[in-house]
Parts: structure tokens; C-alpha cells; sequence
């Protein structure tokens, strides 16, 4: 035979639905809806510089060179067919290659394509993933896999996708049929039987083969990692995107609680949203073996998810499934999600874990989704935002009382403490709302992280605060901020520099890139004097957020501890000192500090003077390092126990912190240390 010549090409296969039935049923009908079905298929094919191969009257085989000509030109012919007389077309498209012999087009993609067609139903537009891995990064294209499918005389399962835009329509698995094989057509009682017998005979080969290699463990820690990147929104409807971010968020939590799996928090996947970074750059990038990406789609009282677990080494689906539930529902179907992922990653849940994935924050979907608005603001980190946040979440607790998340996140508003209030006005608030939460539920381990946190650096009760913030991890192994308050604890109060500092690399792990864990991993090197750790961590937060006040600080006291004091000043220049941010007051200290240590006391003096006229009732702390260096031990001591009584919240570093090595064998400092209970 001779050799064909082949070509690489974008296959588009349309059909009529029902078009035997319509020419039975009414002739001229049928007539006018084919004329008008080729009139738009030949002009918007052409505009697409598309070619139309074969025109079965009702149907056509059409090839583009390329992927999104395709799409778009199907897109073009389904909005054009739903003027009158309306067209009920389906329309399926792969890639790949074919060939001709006279004037038949051959080739096993022509029959994957025909294949996707037949499970179309009118106003469709199915394809596969060869077609979705070419639009995945176009944005105008909205996605929804349908799950794997064994068509007749396809070897291979073939993955299904469906666009998903207004005016479209996104069939459902179980009412889908077409060319497919035997097994997927034969009754349940048939499909029963042979699912028993394969399941029996996969038993059997199991046991011997366990009998075997029982002591080869299938997954290494690593395999049990996973980033839940956020979810597309296909509801064409911006003001959802809060809403569905909600559900990303909620099913990393659910997830978070299993200890046997590795989640990255929420601070390093929400980078990725609407961003074009390749799929395996993220999962060497974020240190995970899966990802789990998905879509929502809300429809007056319904939501549709469709979820995909996707291998991120080799990109392969895991596993892939679509729900489509009633809002009241949200809740019990994040779990079941997370849940399934537990499963496809073979972890065994103990019953501890399966409660506290199956319980429900609320019953008033209303309350969650003002929760859910109070979260977007929390987020914003701004003092207008957090005084909308404290709104929305007061909301939440009017409708729903017992909304024990409500109350944390109130009690995490105050922990931050935008709104220049002093800690002693703060934190109390915080506390109230945090013992609150843990009244309505004492298993919440973000209200247990918080209430640890308060234990530490406000009532400066450790064994208390190390208790509470274990039992946070316990409860929520995957929460990075309980690690990081436990792992500060460990270095601050000198029990193991070595131990804490492994703790916040813990925290880490599960959020790579928040820039807030990257630089307290540098501060607290810095704390351990591992001066040129802290100096390129820090540094590496800095690529992270360019304008984070204090890490230049910490990274200019790096700088002064290894002698770049040229280096120092240039990273104190940097310092934003305007404004009115709990961050801007940083600068003239930090300044003033750097003067006195490499050698310049007099411009020590004046920095100081100024930044004492500016903020008079600020930094007593960062004050006391100045006066030390200036020999004022007096000065020094008392800013020190005026930052003690104000519950300055760095004098949480006070027992390992360098700036203080002169003074740590003074009578004042012990004292200062007893009565923090450090001593």
C-alpha cells in the first residue's frame, strides 16, 4: 500500500440531534433548520480558515489548524443556531492526525472525535483533553471534565470535557449515551455481575500478591501531598468569586485535618489563581505530588463542582468527578470531596478525622456566606477592610449565634490589631471571642492557635500556651499557624532553638509561600545568631513582598550583625516611614540602631531624639537596643519594662534576641525575665 500523507489537525464533528425524528415528524421543518444548519457552518468554518471535509446533510467532519480556531468556531456556530428556526446541535472535537484514500478521511483521531460527538446533546460542545491541554490557559475558555469514557474500538479510555459558557449546555454523565463499549452499556444487574467477578478474581490476585510485598509501602510521605489550587468560576457571574473561593478554602481545611496528608495552606495557593504558571512548575514549586483543580457553577439554589486530582509528575488524572447538589448542601459535599481525595491517595481515616470533616460549621447558609465576606476583607489586610470584616462576621453571628468560626475570626481581627489599639485594649477582645468559639466548639483549632498565642505573649503563661497550641496541631495537623506560634515558643523560651526553628520550616512546608512564615523563619535565625541564614531568607521574602516593612528591618539588624553596615543603611532607606501602619514608626529605631553599632553615636542620639518627638508612646522596645549601645543601661531598662506593661509584642523575643547579649547577666533583665516567667 502506499504510504499516506498525514496530517496534524483540529477535528470538528457536528450533528443534528434528532434529525430523523424532525424530518418524520414535519418535512419542511426538517428542511429549513438543514438549509439554515449548512449556511452557518460553511461561513463561520471559512471565517475560522477551516475546511469542511465530509457533509452528511445532517452532520460534518471539519479540520482547523488549530486547537482554539476549532473552539472558537464551534463556539460562533452553536450562537448562531439558537436563532430561529433553532438548531439542536451537537458539537465534538479532538486533535490528532489523519489521512485520506480517495475522498474518505481516515484515522483513529476521526474516530475519537465522532465518538465525543455521539455523548453530545443539543447545544453541546465536547472534547477531549488533547483539546483542553491546548485552551487551558486561555481564560475565555471555561472548562468542566465529564469523567473518563471507553468508546467502542478506542483502546484507551478517553477523557471528556465540556465548555461551559452562558447559552450552553453541560450534560450530565448519567443521561449521556453514544458510541461506546459494551461494558458501559449493559444493564446494572449485568454490570453487577461483572464487577462481583472482577472484584472477586482482583481479590484473589491481590492476596497473593500482598502475600508477597506486604512490606513494600505503595507511597512515601511525599505522595501524600497535595495543593488544592483555586477553583474556576463558571457561573459568569463576578460576584460569586467570593463564593467559590469559599469552597477551595473549605475543602483545603477539610483536608488539613487528616494527618496522614500534607496540605499547602491557602496563603500560597491562592497565588496561583488566574495564573498561567504550567501545572508541574506548581507542584515542583509548592513541593506536592497531586493538585486537585475544579470549577463551581451556581444556578439559582444549585451548585454544580466539578473536580479533577491530577498527578503532578506525570499529569495524569487521578481521579475526576461532578456533583451537582442544592446550596443547603455545600457543606456535606466538601467533605464527601475530601473525603474521596483521602481515598484515591490511600489514607485510612480514623474516626476522629471523619467526624470532624463531617461536622457542619452551620445550618444557616446565610451566615456562611456573610462568614464568607468577612473572610475575603480579613484577607485585604487593609483598616477599612478589617473594619467591613468585623461587620460581616457580627452578621454572620446575628443569624447563626452558635457560629463558632464567626467568632475566631472576630477574635483574629483583634490578635492583628489594625486599628492602633494598644495590646492591653486588643487582646482582651480577642480572648473573649476566642474563648467563645472554643465554647461552641472546643475541637476548632483556629480558635485554639489563637488563644495560645494570647497565652504566650500576653499572659506570658508558656506550659498553658504549649498545651493549647499542641492541641491545635493535633486536631489540625496541616494548620501552619499553629505550627509557627509553637515553633516561636520552643526558640523564645529556650527550651530548643533546634526543635522551633524545624517547627516553622514545618509551617512552611504547608505554605511555601506566605510571605509572613518566610520571615519569621529569618527573624529567628537571626534570634539563633545564624546570621547568614537569616540574612538570605530574608532576602528571600523580600522577592516575595518587596515592601514587607519588617523584614527590611530584621534584614538591616542581619546586615549590622555580620558587619554590612553599607548594606544595612541602604535597606533601611527602604523602610516605608510614612503613613500611619502599625510598620511605619520601623524606620527611625532601626536607624538609630545602626548609627550606635557601627560606630556614629552622636547621629544615634539625634535619630533617636527624632523618632521620640514622632512616637512618643512607640517602639520602647526597639528603643531599649539603641540605649544600650549608647552604655544608657538605665534608659534602656526602663523602655524595657514599659514595653513589658504595654505587652509590646516583641518582647516576646526578649530572652534570645542578640540585641540584648550585653545586658543578659544584669540584675534588671533577669528580673524583666522572672517576671515573664522566662527566668
Amino acid at each position: 500500500m502506499q504510504n499516506q500523507q498525514r496530517h496534524l489537525v483540529a477535528i470538528l464533528f457536528t450533528d443534528i440531534v434528532g434529525y430523523t425524528a424532525i424530518m418524520q415528524r414535519n418535512e419542511r421543518d426538517a428542511v429549513t433548520i438543514v438549509k439554515r444548519y449548512i449556511t452557518v457552518l460553511q461561513k463561520s468554518v471559512s471565517d475560522y480558515e477551516g475546511e469542511v471535509l465530509n457533509d452528511y446533510g445532517d452532520g460534518s467532519l471539519c479540520t482547523f489548524s488549530s486547537a482554539q480556531q476549532a473552539i472558537k468556531c464551534a463556539i460562533e456556530i452553536q450562537q448562531q443556531l439558537q436563532a430561529d428556526p433553532i438548531v439542536p446541535l451537537r458539537v465534538g472535537l479532538h486533535i490528532g492526525e489523519i489521512f485520506f484514500e480517495g475522498e474518505k478521511v481516515l484515522g483513529d483521531s476521526v474516530n475519537v472525535a465522532s465518538r465525543i460527538q455521539s455523548l453530545g446533546q443539543a447545544n453541546t460542545i465536547l472534547f477531549s483533553r488533547e483539546i483542553f491541554d491546548k485552551i487551558r490557559n486561555q481564560p475565555e475558555f471555561k472548562c468542566a471534565s465529564l469523567g473518563l469514557f471507553h468508546f467502542k474500538n478506542v483502546d484507551d479510555p478517553v477523557e471528556v470535557l465540556a465548555l461551559v459558557m452562558d447559552g450552553l449546555q453541560v450534560p450530565k454523565r448519567e443521561q449521556m449515551s453514544g458510541k461506546l463499549k459494551e461494558i458501559e452499556k449493559k444493564s446494572p444487574l449485568k454490570r453487577w455481575i461483572v464487577a462481583s467477578l472482577a472484584i472477586f478474581i482482583f481479590a484473589i490476585v491481590a492476596f497473593f500478591v500482598y502475600s508477597n510485598l506486604r512490606n513494600i509501602n505503595t507511597y512515601n510521605g511525599r505522595d501524600r501531598s497535595i495543593v488544592v489550587l483555586p477553583f474556576d468560576n463558571y457561573s459568569n457571574d463576578s460576584e460569586q468569586e467570593n463564593f467559590i473561593n469559599g469552597i477551595t478554602e473549605e475543602i483545603t481545611t477539610q483536608l488539613s485535618k487528616i494527618a496522614d496528608i500534607k496540605v499547602i495552606g491557602r496563603n500560597s495557593s491562592v497565588l496561583y489563581k488566574k495564573n498561567k504558571t504550567p501545572l508541574d512548575q506548581i507542584g515542583e514549586k509548592l513541593g506536592v505530588a497531586a493538585y486537585l483543580e475544579g470549577s463551581v457553577q451556581k444556578v439559582e439554589n444549585k451548585v454544580r463542582i466539578t473536580a479533577q486530582l491530577i498527578d503532578a509528575n506525570t499529569q495524569k488524572h487521578i481521579w475526576a468527578e461532578s456533583y451537582v447538589r442544592e446550596l443547603k448542601d455545600i457543606f456535606s459535599l466538601q467533605s464527601e470531596v475530601a473525603q474521596q481525595i483521602a481515598e484515591q491517595l490511600h489514607v485510612k481515616l480514623t474516626e476522629e478525622e471523619k467526624s470532624r470533616i463531617n461536622k457542619k460549621p452551620t445550618d444557616n447558609f446565610e451566615a456562611y456566606k456573610f462568614y464568607r465576606k468577612g473572610r475575603f476583607f480579613w484577607d485585604a489586610r487593609t483598616v477599612a477592610s478589617f473594619d467591613s470584616a468585623e461587620v460581616y462576621y457580627k452578621k454572620a453571628i446575628e443569624l447563626d449565634p452558635e457560629y463558632a468560626l464567626a467568632y475566631s475570626g472576630l477574635a483574629d481581627l483583634y490578635i492583628y490589631n489594625p486599628k492602633g489599639l494598644s495590646q492591653l485594649e486588643a487582646i482582651p477582645v480577642a480572648r473573649e471571642y476566642a474563648n467563645k468559639a472554643l465554647l461552641l466548639d472546643s475541637t476548632l483549632s483556629e480558635a485554639l492557635t489563637t488563644l495560645g498565642f494570647i497565652q504566650s505573649t500576653f499572659d506570658y503563661d508558656w506550659v498553658k500556651s504549649k498545651n493549647t497550641l499542641r492541641k491545635a496541631i493535633d486536631l489540625n495537623p496541616n494548620y501552619p499557624t499553629a505550627h509557627l506560634f509553637y515553633g516561636n515558643l520552643l526558640q523564645y523560651t529556650g527550651e530548643s532553638t533546634e526543635l522551633g526553628i524545624n517547627e516553622i520550616k514545618k509551617a512552611l512546608m504547608l505554605d511555601p509561600l506566605s510571605t509572613n512564615l518566610n520571615y519569621v523563619l529569618g527573624r529567628n535565625y537571626y534570634c539563633a545568631h545564624k546570621y547568614d541564614s537569616s540574612y538570605g531568607q530574608l532576602k528571600k521574602t523580600l522577592t516575595l513582598n518587596p515592601d514587607f516593612n519588617l523584614a527590611k528591618g530584621n534584614l538591616a539588624y542581619t546586615c549590622l550583625a555580620k558587619k554590612n553596615y553599607s548594606e544595612a543603611f541602604e535597606v533601611i532607606k527602604q523602610i516605608d516611614g510614612t503613613g500611619t501602619s502599625k510598620t511605619a514608626y520601623y524606620q527611625g529605631p532601626t536607624l538609630s540602631y545602626a548609627y550606635a553599632v557601627s560606630g556614629d553615636k552622636t547621629r544615634a542620639r539625634t535619630e533617636l531624639e527624632k523618632t521620640i518627638a514622632k512616637y512618643p508612646d512607640q517602639t520602647p522596645y526597639h528603643m531599649a537596643g539603641v540605649y544600650i549601645l549608647l552604655n544608657n543601661y538605665n534608659e534602656a531598662f526602663i523602655k524595657l519594662e514599659k514595653a513589658y506593661e504595654m505587652r509590646d509584642l516583641f518582647m516576646y523575643i526578649l530572652k534570645v534576641d542578640p540585641t540584648f547579649d550585653p545586658v543578659r547577666n544584669e540584675p534588671r533583665f533577669k528580673a524583666l525575665l522572672k517576671m515573664m516567667n522566662l527566668d
